[in-house]
């Protein structure tokens, strides 16, 4: 092998390792934020849910019949 090859595959190694060191924490947070979002809204939906069972977005009063 060459001195050359040596030091390419050194750097290329190199590389990869520093890229896999900085790369898999941003994708384990970004993992964790991911769920955290989807359990958040579930827990939402809930609890809107559970606070406007006939489905509406809020309390609407009914307007008063009008007289002929």
């Amino acid at each position: 092998m060459d001195y050359y090859t040596l030091v390419i595959l050194g750097a290329l190694i190199g590389f990869l390792a520093l890229a896999a060191l900085l790369l898999v924490p941003v994708y384990r947070f970004l993992q964790r934020e991911d769920e955290a979002a989807r359990r958040f809204t579930a827990e939402y939906l809930r609890r809107q849910q559970a606070a406007h069972p006939n489905g509406a977005d809020h309390d609407e009063t009914p307007e008063p019949p009008t007289q002929p």
